[in-house]
């Protein structure tokens, strides 16, 4: 081999053949020793250095031998490796001396495939690099690449910034040489020509780079290997030399990869240009992702930790920088090659957010369906012929203004068979059904959401809310619809904001349905199609008529003409005897022309009107249709211009479809009469089953009911209409009440007087909740003179009785399933099972007896125990009621559950209000359990008591204190209040003895605190009614119980408060504990302590006010005050009680 003078370096390519390191000989193994203490000599004859190769495989190793002058810098490797794999550090500075570039190990070694954490092998922040890479950009070139670092390493303060200024430098200055891409041998791998001549191929952009890292003291190393780029061909194997070139960087002591030439832009072979677009996503580039696109020849370069193999890297998914840049981040299958099942593959992908996508099979063809979804697609492609396919799908984000789609993966499909059932027909648009970008065009809230609509009888609906008003229509293609009729075979109405498209089919296959909204005057854009398709060979639906104009039935313009509250909801009429009936409420003096037009009969000018009979009454106007023949009519309504009276302008038009029923008709309909009762549009609208199948309800007594199957949970409403002047709109609910259980309905009206009604029913809209619409109505007729019920209460919220809200909000097996409660005494109760522990409470309510806040919740009794709650009412006249009940939401507030109608005719019926002071719910319940009342004497709310004395006891908690008070409208007083109730502690329980002053209504309060709370605040337990009707009952006051009254002290006589005056009175007290007991009159009168453990003793009144008793548990201490006793004169000893004890 000869070298040339001039040359510079040569490269030889060798395969060396490497044994392992137990084989070398001791002498061998001294000689590398010795190399490593002879830094300068290494330096100086690099050449006569025993080269050692980190990784190789067992049967041999290739390696690349580089053949350069002493004194010039070796271009294969800027940093050498000692003998023993130390770095050999450069001295005093010299730039010439090189250190050794670290080889991969497990610390730079990622999974794969990709967890989808990042896109890049170490966190970046691009914003932070906003300056640096404005500021390399602007850097033009140097004489010398050294001159070219100097520059650029003035605004880079870290490793990873002088990487970035370097890198940003290349990208935006290269471009590649196209000339190389003719002729190889035109590669120069010279980093300073590539840098003067700003041209390179890829050999050249990774030497440029690795070299000037090395100049900025960044550990560098080009990489080769094969690539999937410009001139690869989807499915290719690798069996040439490798084709490329980029480099790994070290940085915070990891290996990382990147790529300058594809960073740069991209070279088009057929034009022979190169386009400078930078490319982010070839920076640093995770190692799971740079593996799709570059396989390195040395597999321990791919950072993997389980590396693939080269057949792997040519199966795997060649998924392009664009597909990450788009901010997409799966796909499926992962496969290069897929195989077609049953003649249909599927593929989807997902992203990060909204998307459009393309696809093409070989380039011009599209047979497939794709549907986008909320971040992603799916696709379905039905190759057409069997064989290789290639798919290649593109994609764009929404709001791009540019108009072509970027590339992101290729697929090779094999097809099998063909699915020759399956047609795409050629009009379908790739993207089908509704999805996000519908939304983005104000179509929301779309009825059918799968893409494909199957139809066994060749019909189907599909609906949208409008977002924005604006004009839409919808055409039907397919290979069977003549040109010009795509519309005829489609069916609009409008209602509010709401658009629906009634589609019958002229015969089985497969159609596109295409809707499409107004961008301009005579402008429309398709915003959403659908394959519809029918098998059924027995279709033949045919198209409406050519008179015919979207939409059918009533319009917004309509209602802006002036004619409002149409009898006719719908937009199609069936007549099946040829007649039928259209009305109208006319806003003002509005006059109407109409028009009947067919396709079939031959009408003249004349015979249009002549079908029509005009009838006027107030602002009520009525047109009856009758036809001549069978088939199908449009009828158009115009009305007279504002402007210009004398012109009239369209404002809608109705089909009217006719076909007789009759027994000598040879084919019956197969859709019923809609307008009036129960029908079609009744089940369309949820309503199955009705009780009343006629359209005339005839009452004799003003009174009937309707009742209604409900295919689903929904809200109802009826109204009641009369032509009667005296009525009014407040008058259309009054006489209605609505019963709602699970899914049935009813209504039961009652009639104010004789006539006919029209008897309206509509339902809560499923796609725009709040807005009811119209389902379908009954004509009511009475004839009795007689009949005058009355209207139902104003406040009478429908349904009535139990309902699923009152279900939801945890009213559970009420004891009243009738929405109507009649009382003949004016009382009645109601109770329910709880689901969960909430809270509840019940007011009555009445249009005929004035009851203030305050005493709508005076007339209630509620009672809780456990899991169910009972209201006992009590009517404070005879009249209609509505009894309200509430319950308490998640968010502590309450909320409307259910009301109930109570009615009483008897007159004698007049219940007082509940004492202002009773508090619901009455009687022990879960919060006096907690409060530390438990085992309480009386479980039912209200004591009755013949002679005015009750008990009332609770088993005690040591822990707590328990205090009672009395109360009603006349005791005002807090002592009165207490005084009246005696509390006795014994055997575990605490006992309250009541005496009431006289008979009335009264409510025992009882309330409770922990004795360890040193204040003197109780907090509220529960209460009790206490009633007395016993005139005679007149019972004094207890004694006044002091502080110092010991609840385990008991008693026994006198009891009550008030003593007779000149009179001697024998005292009893049981209490154990104490030193002494004393009564205190005009003397002090020491009680004896007996045997059976009481104080007993006597005491005369005679000259005393007041009499005290007085205990102490130490005679060295002084008295305590205990209870204290009234002495009245005789005037009021019939009021005293006689000693008696409990």
């Amino acid at each position: 081999m000869e070298i040339t003078q001039d040359c510079s370096s040569l490269r030889i390519d060798l395969l060396l053949i490497v044994q392992s390191q137990d084989k070398q000989t001791e002498s061998e193994q001294r000689g590398e020793s010795s190399n490593n203490t002879q830094d300068k000599a290494v330096l100086k004859k690099p050449h006569s250095t025993r080269h050692i190769i980190n990784s190789y495989e067992s049967q041999g190793s290739q390696v690349r031998v580089e053949i350069h002058p002493k004194n010039s810098r070796p271009q294969l490797f800027n940093r050498l490796l000692d003998p023993q794999g130390v770095q050999v550090q450069p001295k005093n500075g010299n730039r010439n001396g090189w250190e050794q570039c670290p080889q991969p190990s497990a610390k730079d070694f990622y999974a794969y495939p990709w967890d989808r954490s990042n896109l890049k092998s170490m966190p970046v922040n691009l914003k932070n690099f906003e300056k640096l890479d404005a500021y390399a950009t602007q850097v033009g070139k140097r004489n010398t690449v050294e001159e070219l670092v100097s520059v650029l390493l003035k605004v880079a303060r870290t490793d990873l910034e002088r990487v970035r200024v370097i890198w940003m430098w290349i990208c935006h200055n290269i471009e590649y040489d196209l000339d190389v891409l003719e002729d190889k041998s035109k590669r120069c791998g010279d980093p300073s020509q590539t840098m003067l001549t700003g041209k390179g191929a890829c050999e050249g952009y990774a030497s440029l780079f690795e070299n000037m890292c090395s100049l900025a003291g960044i550990q560098c190393m080009k990489i080769g290997g094969y690539c999937k780029g410009h001139s690869y061909v989807v499915g290719e194997t690798f069996s040439e030399e490798t084709n490329h070139a980029w480099n790994a960087v070290y940085l915070n002591r990891k290996w990382h990869l990147l790529d300058t030439t594809w960073g740069a832009g991209f070279a088009d072979s057929t034009s022979n240009t190169f386009s400078f677009r930078y490319n982010e996503f070839y920076f640093l580039t995770h190692p799971a992702l740079f593996i799709e696109e570059h396989f390195p020849d040395n597999q321990n370069w791919q950072l993997l930790q389980a590396p693939l193999s080269l057949k792997q890297f040519e199966g795997i998914v060649h998924r392009k920088s664009s597909f990450y840049n788009a901010g997409l981040i799966a796909l499926y299958p992962e496969t290069l090659q897929v195989e077609t099942v049953n003649g249909k593959a599927t593929f989807s992908i997902e992203g990060c957010c909204p998307t459009l996508f393309s696809f093409t099979l070989n380039k011009t063809e599209k047979p497939g369906l794709m549907t986008l979804t909320k971040n992603g697609m799916q696709l379905e492609v039905y190759p057409q012929t069997t064989g290789r396919h290639k798919l290649e799908l593109y994609t764009k984000p929404y709001n791009s203004t540019k108009e072509c789609y970027d590339s992101i993966v290729e697929y090779i499909i094999h097809c099998g068979s063909v699915d020759s059932t399956f047609r795409i027909p050629k009009d379908l648009d790739a993207i089908v059904g509704p999805s996000w970008l519908t939304e983005k065009r104000r179509f929301l809230q779309p009825s059918c959401h799968d893409p494909v609509i199957n139809t066994q009888d060749g019909r189907c609906t599909v609906g949208f809310t409008l977002g924005k008003r604006n004009m839409v229509l919808a055409t039907l293609h397919s290979d069977q619809i003549k040109p010009g009729d795509e519309r005829r075979y489609v069916l609009q109405t409008v209602c509010g904001n709401r658009v629906e498209f009634r589609v019958c089919l002229p015969q089985q296959g497969y159609y596109a349905l295409k809707i499409h909204s107004c961008t301009g005057p005579g402008m429309f854009e398709c915003v959403c199609n659908y394959l519809v398709v029918c098998k059924n060979s027995e279709v033949a639906w045919p198209a409406f008529p050519k008179a015919l104009q979207n939409p059918v039935g009533p319009t917004a313009l309509m209602e802006k003409k002036g004619l409002l509250q149409p009898l006719h909801r719908d937009p199609i009429i069936y007549a099946s005897n040829g007649h039928c009936t259209l009305s109208f409420t006319l806003r003002e003096d509005v006059a109407i022309l109409t028009a009947v037009l067919c396709d079939e009969a031959s009408l003249n000018d004349h015979g249009e009107k002549r079908y029509v009979t005009q009838a006027q009454r107030g602002n009520h106007i009525e047109l009856k249709i009758r036809l001549p023949q069978e088939g199908s009519y449009v009828i158009q309504i115009f009305a007279d211009s504002k402007t210009s009276p004398t012109n009239f302008e369209y404002v809608c038009n109705y089909l009217i479809c006719f076909c007789r029923t009759d027994a000598t008709s040879s084919e019956l309909t197969t859709i019923p009469q809609i307008p009036v009762g129960s029908g079609n549009m009744v089940d369309k609208k949820g309503f199955l089953r009705p009780l009343q199948l006629g359209q005339v309800i005839n009452s004799t007594d003003g009174r009937c009911s309707l009742c209604f199957s409900l295919d689903r949970e929904m809200k109802c409403l009826a109204t009641l209409h009369s032509d009667d002047n005296r009525w009014n709109k407040q008058m259309e609910r009054r006489y209605i009440i609505q019963i709602q259980k699970q899914r049935q309905v009813e209504f039961l009206i009652q009639l104010p007087r004789a006539g006919s009604y029209d008897l309206r029913i509509y339902a809560d809209s499923r796609f725009q909740p709040g807005n009811y619409e119209f389902v379908c109505s009954y004509l009511i007729t009475c004839a009795n003179p007689e009949a005058a019920w009355p209207a139902f209460p104003n406040k009478l919220q429908s349904p009535v009785g139990p309902t699923a809200l009152s279900e939801k909000y945890g009213l559970l097996h009420p004891s009243h399933n009738e929405p109507i409660i009649h009382c003949n005494d004016g009382q009645c109760s109601l109770s329910f099972a709880l689901k969960r522990e909430i809270g509840i409470f019940a007011r009555l309510q009445s249009d005929e007896v004035l009851l203030t806040e305050e005493a709508e919740r005076r007339h209630v009794i509620q009672v809780q125990r456990q899991s169910r709650v009972e209201f006992h009412v009590q009517l404070p006249q005879c009249g209609t009621y509505i009894l309200k009940i509430y319950t308490e939401s998640e968010q502590g507030n309450f909320k409307f559950a259910c009301n109930y109608l109570v009615s009483c005719v008897n007159t004698q019926v007049k219940w007082p209000l509940l004492p202002m002071e009773l508090s619901n719910p009455v009687g022990p319940n879960c919060l006096s359990e907690k409060m530390g009342l438990t085992r309480p004497s009386h479980l039912e709310p209200i004591i009755y008591t013949d002679d005015g004395r009750c008990s009332v006891s609770f088993a005690s908690d040591q822990t707590m204190d328990i205090v009672a008070t009395l109360h009603s409208d006349e005791i005002t007083s807090e002592e009165a209040r207490r005084r009246h109730i005696f509390q006795v502690e014994k055997e575990g329980r605490v006992e309250f003895h009541i005496q009431l002053p006289k008979a009335g209504t009264y409510v025992l309060k009882v309330c409770s605190k922990k004795r360890s709370d040193l204040s003197n605040i109780y907090d509220y337990a529960c209460n009790y009614l206490l009633c007395c009707s016993n005139g005679k009952v007149r019972w004094p006051f207890f004694p006044m119980r002091y502080s110092s009254w010991d609840p385990s002290y008991e008693l026994l006589e006198p009891l009550s408060g008030i003593l007779p005056a000149n009179s001697e009175v024998r005292f009893r007290i049981k209490a154990r504990g104490l030193a002494a007991v004393s009564v205190k009159g005009k003397g002090l009168h020491p009680l004896n302590f007996s045997s059976d453990g009481c104080w007993e003793g006597k005491c005369r009144t005679s000259g005393c006010k007041d009499i005290h008793v007085l205990v102490t548990n130490n005679l060295n201490k002084s008295y305590a005050l205990v209870l204290s006793y009234q002495v009245k004169c005789g005037a009021h000893q019939g009021q005293m009680e006689s000693s008696h004890s409990y």
